[in-house]
């Protein structure tokens, strides 16, 4: 069983990937009409190629099902998924409030063996450092030992998510080589791409730091490009 937290426009996609690949799911919410909708086998996202369809056919085989409860999820399932929102606030700082509830919400339901992975974008060192205390305040256990915890990117484009889910690499780094293992175990069994372990939580998390900066300057030099090509008559 595994339960995804944040049945959003990556979530959700992620909760029938994983549905059509044989494990069961709970998708976690804090919107109501979000977990009704799940409930009855309909997709709330626009256009997203193939996940309404896959949303519909894993509810109807009783594989995909969502709740409110994210410590009743997190209780029944072998694998925790969080995928909310980190933003940034009005002063360019990591705005925690979504993964904040998000984290406490689940931190009730971990056990023996449970195995917690971040897919959102966090600063380097907040998995092992911000999240892990949490957990384990909550649950009394020790993770790398008593439960797992590993960061593993996501990058995924609105739009082409299940075909992203299939062909981009999927990086992976833990807290310790178990729970780099284990989380590396889960991904293998939902994903049909190639599954890349990193040496640690950190080089995860700066490896997708890396990426998303480097395609933003990118598109930033392409736009100074545009700009100078219009004053100079240049297309």
């Amino acid at each position: 069983v595994v339960a995804v937290v944040g049945a959003g426009k990556m979530g959700l996609p992620l909760a029938a990937q994983f549905a059509g690949h044989g494990w069961e799911v709970v998708a976690v919410d804090v919107q109501e009409a979000v977990v009704a909708a799940i409930n009855e086998g309909r997709s709330h996202l626009g256009e997203e190629p193939g996940v309404a369809e896959l949303v519909a056919s894993s509810h109807a085989a009783g594989r995909l099902r969502a709740t409110t409860d994210g410590a009743a999820a997190a209780r029944e399932a072998d694998v925790v998924v969080l995928i909310v929102p980190v933003m940034l606030d009005a002063a360019h700082q990591p705005d925690y409030r979504y993964m904040d509830a998000a984290v406490d919400s689940i931190a009730g339901g971990i056990h023996q063996g449970s195995l917690v992975v971040f897919e959102t974008t966090l600063p380097v060192g907040d998995t092992r450092e911000r999240f892990t205390p949490r957990l384990e305040a909550a649950s009394g256990l020790r993770a790398d030992a008593d439960f797992f915890v590993a960061f593993s990117p996501e990058r995924l484009f609105s739009g082409a998510v299940l075909r992203n889910l299939s062909s981009y690499p999927k990086l992976v780094g833990g807290l310790g080589p178990a729970s780099t293992e284990r989380a590396a175990r889960f991904y293998d069994s939902v994903l049909d791409a190639e599954i890349v372990a990193m040496s640690s939580a950190e080089a995860a998390e700066f490896s997708k730091l890396a990426d998303t900066t480097y395609r933003d300057v990118n598109i930033a030099l392409a736009n100074e490009f545009a700009a100078y090509a219009d004053r100079v008559g240049v297309d």
